[in-house]
């Protein structure tokens, strides 16, 4: 490899650098482990060093003992796919918006006497469990033929508490569904 050698990373189109030029450095074989939000700051790309990045792809690879931490394009170019890596980010960063908005989310009551709401493409809802306590189902919005549904294994002391623990498991949801597209 030269290092005149142009490479579309994390800076877009330029000179390639970093882990890119060690030869050494495995190029393949590279697999999704999380995300990491870095914050306002952000933090560079461990594989080309350009760009600081409030998100960063943590890769791992059989033939590398450490997690290493990316950048969007370079995740792309690694993993080899230029679909899931931005897909994946876009989610994290619509739960953080979720996440963020929790608190002020504006509940119904359904004609069953339950309260509900919807969120992106779920709908989430409280059941009163009759003295028991208070219990979370989620199903896919619209879906009313069990193509995805789940029913939260905890039981809550009160309505709000429900209301609070239906973001977790809003979000496990979200997570176990996006695994089965």
């Amino acid at each position: 490899m030269h290092q005149s050698e142009k490479i579309s990373g994390c800076g877009g189109s330029r000179e390639r650098a970093g882990k890119w030029l060690d030869d050494g450095f495995p190029k393949v074989g590279w697999h999704f482990a999380g995300i990491e939000d870095c914050g306002e700051e952000g933090r560079l790309c461990e594989m080309c060093g350009h760009a600081k990045h409030r998100f960063l792809h943590l890769m791992t690879n059989d033939q590398v003992p450490e997690v290493v931490a990316l950048g969007l394009q370079c995740a792309e170019l690694l993993e080899q796919d230029y679909y899931r890596p931005a897909k994946r980010q876009r989610r994290y960063e619509d739960d953080l918006r979720v996440q963020a908005e929790w608190p002020g989310k504006k509940w119904k009551l359904s004609s069953q006497g339950n309260h509900y709401v919807n969120v992106r493409e779920f709908n989430i809802t409280i059941w009163d469990k009759g003295g028991a306590g208070f219990g979370i189902t989620i199903k896919l919005q619209n879906k009313f033929d069990g193509s995805f549904e789940t029913n939260g294994k905890k039981l809550y002391r009160a309505l709000e508490e429900a209301k609070a623990g239906a973001l977790d498991a809003f979000l496990y949801a979200r997570k176990k569904f996006a695994s089965l597209e």
